[in-house]
């Protein structure tokens, strides 16, 4: 029997500070195993002898930023390994609930918080600032609205030059450019677009100027979703939306802007000083 083999037996296989009786698993358990396969293989040693634990917090699986629900911190740095499914501010898991990185969840009738954290259910301890509403089918942008809403009229008698004048209902649920159409009309000294602008939820504050006046064929989608977005609005407390009259940003000439019957699910033109219901989108993914 080589030397390093028997005093390997007496040690109890010990390598790496692991000893002989002791419980070990993971990444310890890993490295001893290896470290096996290596001598039987015939590496000498001194090789052997340079066996040093590992350091690095995620190898050791060390991975969230912190544990509200409690947890244990890497010894060599500033990582968590939670005990419960929250992830606390997101960490690097993608698929826990409570994570800014979640996308599993993040779809049609999802409720986006406070926290940036995007889920299709309730969490406790979060604000709910939003509803998802829109997915882009080619960029796989998301956006979602408002969870409040004013009356409003669009404001203004004359034709935005920056705007597209769409005369048609089937081709207005063609314009998807919310934000674009709302930096129009907040030059145009637009009423609604003023109110949007300066809108943000109490929980929220730091997403002042981010929202816009959703374009008719953001509205579109909507309506296509209602029955998730209802279906998540209710998780958390919220009736959903009713059968109101909304505006969009699309315009449809001098006097007239677009707006979405939610009764009737269609959009029809009306009066640029007539109040409607003003609600908000922004993109949040």
């Amino acid at each position: 029997m080589r030397k390093f083999e028997k005093e390997n037996e007496q040690a109890g296989g010990g390598c790496c500070g692991v000893t002989g009786g002791t419980d070990f698993s993971g990444t310890a358990k890993a490295a001893f195993l290896m470290l096996g396969a290596l001598f039987l293989s015939g590496v000498s040693e001194n090789a052997l002898a340079q066996c040093v634990a590992t350091t690095d917090c995620a190898t050791l699986g060390y991975t969230e930023s912190s544990c509200p629900d409690g947890g244990v911190k890497c010894p060599f740095g500033d990582k968590w390994a939670c005990l419960s499914g929250s992830s606390g501010d997101g960490g690097d898991d993608a698929d826990k609930p409570g994570s800014v990185n979640n996308d599993t969840d993040c779809t049609y009738g999802s409720i986006y918080y406070n926290d940036g954290v995007c889920y299709s259910g309730a969490l406790p301890g979060r604000s709910p600032i939003g509803v998802v509403t829109y997915v882009d089918p080619i960029s796989g942008e998301k956006w979602i609205m408002s969870l409040d809403s004013r009356s409003r009229n669009w404001g203004g008698k004359t034709d935005i030059a920056e705007l597209k004048n769409y005369t048609s209902a089937n081709i207005v649920i063609s314009d998807v450019k919310s934000c674009e159409n709302t930096d129009a009309l907040l030059k145009a000294g637009s009423n609604i677009a003023d109110y949007v602008y300066a809108y943000a939820p109490e929980a929220a504050p730091e997403t002042k100027g981010k929202w816009c006046l959703p374009a008719a064929g953001m509205l579109h989608i909507f309506a296509s979703h209602q029955t998730e977005i209802n279906n998540g609005l209710a998780k958390v407390g919220y009736s959903g939306f009713g059968e109101g009259d909304f505006w969009t940003s699309s315009e449809y000439g001098a006097e007239q802007a677009w707006m979405y019957r939610n009764a009737s699910k269609d959009f029809v033109t009306n009066w640029k000083y007539n109040s409607k219901t003003a609600v908000a989108v922004m993109r949040i993914k």
